[in-house]
């Protein structure tokens, strides 16, 4: 592969994102700094893949150097004094400058310890090796490839690479990203890598709730999250997040037929209920508070999945009434209803599911509570219990038009 990459870069980005990134190089070089684009970036230019996260490394002050193009970057700035670090986004594109630093850890788990370095330091500090490469965005060396640690090489490899043998240790959600990338980029990883996976997975627990959380959401996001639980199943990493979490072929199903349906608002949350299924209201409990997930719509739904799925035994008849089916299900999410249908559940229970997405959830009477009071009915419980069963008679078919709802309504009321 050759060493600059300028063509590259100008066919990956949009014209206006690369214009700003070689602003960024130009600004820098006239301040005396170094700037290169890092990470993920690099690697999805040099695969051939999307990538809207830019991420752009400054030997120097990255706030300064934001503030001092950012009137004629033509993106919105947004900066964050705390972190050091300044963003703009632009068609799409979110460009984060961040200061070169070295990291180091105090104990297993704990945040890194952060200091300025320069970017040898900084790309030493990665996950793995193919998120380890820089690109030069100052004038004179735009488009110079700096691959210290191998990552071109592990990229025609297809393998994923740890930095180095305490990567794990240091920082174990390296391992829930480990399976990720794998996944996402149809990788392998490396032999001495997926023997320290093993070795250091007991460190997830020394991984904060609020951590975890991220990286299992991160999972659901990603286009095959299916094979990312199959393969974080095989490895034990779904174990540790809890011990009755375990990929089997009901959990392989349900997420087949998921891929099938185009994503949603609730995507990630059925994803999430998906996995979570078959554990029971103890260790469904444990764990949402070991994810920091209590309260949340994460919670809601997989706990409507967990009361639906105790009420499909009544479901699984074969001359079950719409009305019937209506009234088991009807307080339910309609997310709810959805993981359950796709859970491999007996025939007729799915298709008693099916038949509500499809249909019964989207039935209502042309009779209204208004109507009733008006014809005479008193306000009060009356008006619910008429409305009811003139509901249940709709949704079976025995009343079709209005006017047959009218005379059924008034028959019921006695009006």
């Amino acid at each position: 592969m050759h060493n600059n990459l300028t063509a590259e870069i100008e066919a990956r980005l949009p014209g206006p994102v690369t214009q700003l990134v070689r602003t960024v190089g130009r600004t820098a070089a006239r301040h005396g700094f170094n700037s290169y684009l890092v990470g993920g970036i690099v690697r999805d230019i040099l695969l051939n893949r999307p990538s809207a996260d830019i991420d752009i490394m400054i030997d120097g002050d990255a706030i300064k150097l934001a503030r001092a193009i950012a009137d004629n970057a033509g993106a919105r700035l947004f900066v964050h004094k705390a972190f050091g670090t300044a963003r703009f986004d632009l068609e799409g594109y979110r460009i984060d400058l961040s200061t070169c630093r070295s990291e180091s850890y105090d104990r297993p788990g704990a945040l890194p310890r952060v200091k300025p370095g320069n970017i040898c330091d900084d790309l030493l500090r990665r996950d793995f090796s193919i998120n380890a490469m820089a690109l030069c965005i100052n004038p004179t060396d735009f488009g110079v490839l700096t691959d210290l640690y191998g990552g071109v090489a592990d990229l025609e490899g297809r393998v994923i690479r740890v930095m180095h043998d305490r990567s794990f240790e240091d920082d174990a959600t390296r391992i829930m990203r480990a399976v990720r990338y794998e996944q996402r980029l149809s990788f392998k990883l490396e032999r001495r890598t997926a023997r320290l996976l093993k070795l250091d997975i007991d460190m997830l627990d020394s991984i904060s709730g609020d951590r975890l959380k991220h990286e299992v959401l991160l999972w659901l996001t990603e286009q095959r999250p299916g094979g990312i639980i199959r393969r974080a199943g095989k490895l034990g990493v779904l174990q540790k997040l809890h011990p009755s979490l375990q990929w089997n072929r009901q959990m392989q199903i349900a997420f087949r037929r998921a891929a099938k349906i185009p994503d949603g608002a609730s995507a990630n949350h059925i994803y999430f209920s998906l996995m979570a299924y078959q554990m029971g209201e103890g260790a469904l409990y444990e764990l949402l508070q070991r994810l920091n997930l209590l309260g949340s719509k994460y919670d809601l739904l997989s706990h409507q999945c967990l009361a639906l799925k105790n009420r499909l035994p009544q479901l699984d008849r074969p001359l079950i009434k719409n009305s019937e089916i209506f009234s088991l299900v009807q307080d339910v999410e309609p997310p709810a209803v959805q993981v359950n249908w796709l859970y491999p559940n007996p025939l007729a229970v799915r298709r008693s599911l099916r038949l509500y997405l499809r249909k019964l959830m989207h039935i209502k009477t042309s009779v209204t509570g208004n109507d009733l009071v008006q014809w005479g009915l008193k306000q009060g419980p009356g008006v619910g219990m008429v409305l009811n069963k003139l509901l249940a008679a709709r949704l079976d078919g025995e009343v079709k038009t209005r006017a047959e709802e009218e005379k059924l309504a008034r028959r019921l009321a006695a009006i």
